[in-house]
């Protein structure tokens, strides 16, 4: 395991929470204005990391790195495919470039890749979900 990952006591509830305010986020995607893809990659990618977090507290570890979040899922699960660990780590760089440096993203990156991003996102809360009732919270 990286040093960047810390193991710790698994921590449902706060899994929990984190899913259930991922679930609330995606919510919001919905009403976000069409012209503002910039919101929409943030928030799709915030919820994305929310239930990989989630995960990672139920399994009993916690990473302050995004790059090592993902690379945790990646090597202990396989609900997704190489493809849609790319499209992750892909969200991950633009929404870093929008935060940080005020890059813009163009608009057909949401149009080309939100039907895509809606089916990792599905996979992702059935297995948070699933982890959840197996824990018992």
């Amino acid at each position: 395991m990286s040093e960047e990952i810390f193991r710790i006591t698994k921590d449902k509830v706060r899994a929990r929470n984190i899913y259930e305010t991922a679930i609330e986020r995606y919510g919001l995607v919905r009403i976000i204005p069409k012209d503002k893809t910039f919101k929409f990659v943030e928030e799709y990618y915030e919820c994305i990391k929310e239930l990989l977090t989630s995960i990672m507290y139920l399994d009993g570890f916690k990473t302050l790195s995004h790059i090592k979040l993902i690379e945790y899922f990646s090597h202990n699960y396989k609900v997704l495919n190489q493809s849609e660990i790319r499209l992750i780590d892909e969200l991950r760089r633009i929404r870093h470039g929008i935060m940080y440096y005020g890059e813009k993203v163009k608009e057909d990156f949401v149009t080309n890749h939100e039907q895509k991003i809606n089916e990792v996102l599905k996979n992702l809360f059935a297995l948070t979900n699933d982890k959840l009732e197996e824990a018992r919270i």
